[in-house]
């Protein structure tokens, strides 16, 4: 019964876009029915981050190995390293605890994986994605100034994502271990976009609501969507509209439940032409060319529709 009324309220939501926006969407290109993409079709990819042999993906992982022992010996921390199919994880976390995260992690990487079509088994990562996980904030802090020199100001998770396509995330373990866990997902999916396909940088508003969208999917706290349905709408009232969402090297703290509002609108509206609109701009193309030409609906269309599905009306890009 639930599948079932989830389905109409998804027919009734295309309905009633047909209604307000003409031609905004049609039918996709590639829907997540039909068949992924064979192996060769990754390989294709122009731009694509190099193709590493098996024995240089073994040197990527050794090298990010000695940089964790380097940041262990750096910072006067012991902690504990395993590893999965997809991420080396560094934590002074109880081992049981450690692969409790692990697990959500390659649970997120399984999710993006069927998203985007990559095929089943494909690690993307440059060797593997490296996970750092302190009990203590003031550790986390540290690393952050010490061996990642950047300011961590009142983070909670960080990714930091190379030119040459090493990723490396940290994080301190919070006391509510639902945020926590959001904030794991969030800063990990930030990790699999800087590598999907091309080194292309996805800006800030796609980037930041797709973190949102699947962190809230695969942590779900209840009436969590809808206080973020909330607060996306009361934001944009009080603002007077959308603001530097589309332009802005990095969105405002108001603008994220506008950015995983409009991610969950796009993918429900669809699924298909949401990861074509990822790949255009991966592959190259302009954030407004790919909303236009791949999930063909431009800005001027889209964001009106999206306002009256949210309740605030007249909303322009």
């Amino acid at each position: 019964m639930k599948h079932q009324t989830e389905r109409v309220g998804r027919m009734a939501m295309l309905a009633v876009i047909a209604g307000l926006a003409t031609c905004a969407f049609s039918a996709p290109q590639r829907t997540s029915r039909q068949p992924p993409p064979n192996p060769g079709e990754m390989e294709n990819i122009p731009n694509a981050w190099p193709k590493l042999t098996d024995a240089q993906q073994q040197a990527a992982i050794e090298a990010l190995k000695q940089s964790a022992q380097d940041a262990q010996t750096r910072l006067n921390r012991p902690l504990q390293s395993f590893e999965t199919k997809y991420f080396l994880f560094c934590s002074d976390l109880s081992p049981r605890e450690s692969r409790q995260w692990a697990s959500l992690l390659d649970r997120m990487y399984a999710r993006l994986a069927e998203m985007f079509a990559v095929p089943s088994g494909l690690n993307i990562w440059r060797g593997k994605a490296l996970i750092f996980v302190f009990s203590r904030r003031d550790d986390y802090q540290r690393y952050e100034r010490m061996i990642a020199r950047t300011d961590p100001g009142s983070t909670a998770g960080m990714c930091h994502a190379f030119g040459d396509g090493t990723v490396r995330i940290a994080f301190y373990r919070q006391e509510d271990t639902l945020s926590f866990a959001h904030v794991l997902v969030h800063e990990s999916v930030h990790g699999f976009i800087h590598r999907y396909r091309t080194p292309v940088f996805v800006p800030s508003w796609a980037n930041e609501g797709l973190a949102e969208t699947i962190a809230t999917d695969l942590v779900p706290q209840a009436g969590r969507r809808d206080q973020v349905k909330s607060a996306a709408r009361e934001n944009l009232q009080q603002h007077g509209g959308m603001g530097d969402f589309f332009t802005a090297d990095h969105i405002q703290g108001w603008q994220y439940p506008v950015a995983e509002m409009l991610t969950t609108f796009m993918i429900q509206a669809g699924k298909g032409n949401y990861v074509a609109f990822i790949k255009g701009i991966k592959d190259g193309m302009s954030w407004d060319q790919s909303l236009a030409e791949r999930f063909q609906a431009p800005a001027d269309r889209l964001v009106p529709v999206f306002g009256n599905w949210l309740g605030v009306r007249n909303l322009q890009p």
